[in-house]
């Protein structure tokens, strides 16, 4: 899939893997996405009712942002920034151009503030993104954003042509950089990568204290909106590397997902929206990646492909993508005369020949800045939010879709979760509603720091499964997230499964059996094994929202693998964990 994959290699991100307000002041929306800009028609995920978009499935009527209500009172975003963290942004595109910042972002290439890339096909990501969140409403031209007035600044740290060290530009962009401060919404599309089935980078308990400190002093001391795709690695493990795919056959048959979003340890960050992406009827797409980080979801589609312009690929190919902002012009980015994949490509299209629009995106790159266009509409409902209540409001209103996904936990405070899905689908008019609303400020944050318990249980199979608990009391008696942080010494991680449990007894299982992380014969390359992991210093679950975090925790590791008369492999060695709400 074209678009798909892209940011979340090695290559991509070069080993991370690791204005002021609208120029153009806007009238209110229309309600209907169909009545202004000349693509929203297609924008099925700002308004659907089940139209004909550049795909042949249709979408299903209804399954959509809930942006109307929000236009429909005029707002818009406006006064609200958004900065793309990405790999550039075109700031001279006609349906960007009005919403750019004066001084529009920060270019690690050439040290200017022009985020433009100087190569569109090797760097246009951002510019979808980007168009996704905040492109122009109501210009009579193209596409509009999520946010249609919002400010945009660009900063292009997964750039190819940028200089300096990935880790602190991405610092930069996030906290320290002069052209940051006065961002509100934090977009980042992009994560860790696949490897060699090993955990290739985590967070000591210091960084995790030093991310989350320097990300809630952003915002006037109230905290950054700093939002975050989940991963984009649901059936695959590629490591662009060695050029293998470390899934095996078994984790794609047992759907477990083959690489966790809690890999990229950024997902797993209390500071952090970790996004999902769900396709066009309100179900997960297909390649969106799973786990105990992920906070909410939102639509990412598929691949946008119809069968008249190119046949023979699997059914989501066929399915509807995201309609947004492309390089401008028919020889770069994603919609180009050599890449015609649906009726919107080319210079012959006869919906739109510019080629400056794209509806081939997809991925949670997509879903993640639908998420910051909600946050900003949120934030103009209501600028005094801190981003713990932003967190929170997006939690709470979201929609618990794909009801046949018997991975739903309810928890003792009433929430719904689902390692899939988060809370749900965001409900944008649920949570500009409960945005306006909301008068009385959270209390400070209760952060118990982090406890822990060496002592070492041999890890039996699931009747006979290592435990290790930890007693807390004293602890927010409403808990917002949890971290935790495990080791284990065993010759066959990838069969050990970990889970959870609160004090109330729900269990959150934070690192499941049979991915794509752990040993195990490689399904194409026969004698090709993945690593085995020792340490995970840093794991988060957002299952236990609004429980009293008193009591007993414990972490429950089984040997899924293991018969019922075999002896251990191996043993639970360690249990950390870090509670915090209020």
């Amino acid at each position: 899939m074209e678009q798909r994959n892209r940011i979340f290699t090695p290559q991509r991100m070069k080993q991370l893997i690791l204005a002021t307000s609208c120029a153009m002041a806007l009238a209110p929306l229309a309600a209907n996405a169909q009545n202004s800009d000349s693509l929203a028609r297609y924008q099925w995920h700002l308004h659907n009712t089940g139209q004909k978009v550049q795909a042949d499935t249709l979408p299903v009527s209804g399954v959509d942002l809930k942006v109307d209500s929000a236009y429909k009172a005029g707002i818009h975003g406006k006064g609200v920034t958004i900065a793309i963290v990405d790999d550039g942004l075109q700031i001279a595109h006609p349906d960007l151009a009005a919403n750019i910042a004066k001084v529009a972002g920060k270019n690690f290439a050439n040290q200017s503030n022009d985020p433009t890339p100087s190569n569109l096909n090797a760097d246009n990501h951002g510019t979808m993104v980007g168009g996704i969140a905040g492109a122009v409403g109501n210009n009579n031209v193209g596409v509009r954003g999520v946010a249609p007035a919002a400010t945009l600044k660009g900063f292009n740290v997964l750039s190819q042509t940028a200089q300096g060290s990935q880790t602190s530009n991405i610092e930069y962009s996030w906290w320290s950089g002069a052209e940051v401060q006065d961002v509100d919404v934090f977009n980042n599309s992009w994560g860790t990568g696949p490897s060699n089935g090993s955990l290739p980078f985590t967070f000591s308990q210091n960084e995790v204290n030093s991310f989350e400190r320097a990300m809630k002093s952003t915002r006037g001391g109230r905290g950054g909106i700093y939002v975050k795709s989940a991963g984009n690695n649901f059936n695959n493990a590629w490591n662009e590397g060695d050029k293998r795919d470390y899934c095996t056959q078994d984790t794609i048959t047992k759907g477990n997902g083959c690489i966790p979003a809690t890999r990229d340890p950024r997902n797993n960050l209390q500071t952090v929206i970790t996004v999902g992406a769900v396709r066009a009827d309100g179900i997960r797409s297909s390649y969106s990646s799973v786990g105990s980080s992920l906070w909410i979801s939102a639509f990412g589609g598929e691949s946008g492909w119809e069968k008249s312009y190119r046949s023979g690929q699997a059914k989501e190919y066929y399915d509807p993508a995201i309609l947004t902002t492309d390089a401008i012009g028919c020889s770069e980015g994603g919609n180009q005369n050599s890449l015609i994949r649906n009726s919107l490509d080319g210079s012959n299209s006869i919906i739109d020949k510019t080629c400056n629009y794209t509806a081939k995106m997809n991925g949670t790159s997509a879903s993640a800045p639908m998420i910051s266009g909600v946050a900003a509409l949120m934030l103009e409902a209501n600028p005094t939010l801190s981003y713990r209540e932003v967190k929170y409001i997006l939690a709470t209103t979201a929609v618990q879709t794909d009801k046949t996904h018997n991975g739903w936990v309810k928890n003792k405070a009433g929430h719904n979760y689902s390692n899939w899905y988060g809370f749900g689908l965001v409900n944008a008019a649920a949570a500009i509603d409960a945005a306006d609303k909301f008068k009385t400020p959270f209390p400070a944050l209760v952060d118990t720091g982090w406890s822990a318990n060496a002592n070492s249980v041999a890890i039996g199979g699931t009747t006979k499964p290592a435990v290790i608990s930890i007693d807390f009391t004293s602890a927010p008696s409403k808990i917002e997230t949890v971290q935790i942080g495990f080791e284990v010494s065993h010759t066959n991680t990838r069969r050990i499964q970990f889970v959870l449990i609160s004090p109330a007894g729900t269990r959150s299982v934070v690192q499941p059996a049979y991915t794509a992380i752990g040993s195990g014969k490689h399904w194409l390359f026969g004698n090709t094994t993945q690593a085995n992991f020792s340490a995970w210093n840093f794991v988060a679950s957002n299952a236990f929202l609004d429980e009293d975090g008193k009591g007993k925790w414990k972490l429950e590791v089984s040997d899924l693998g293991l018969g019922a008369s075999a002896q251990p492999l191996g043993n639970l060695t360690s249990f950390n964990i870090r509670v915090l709400g209020h």
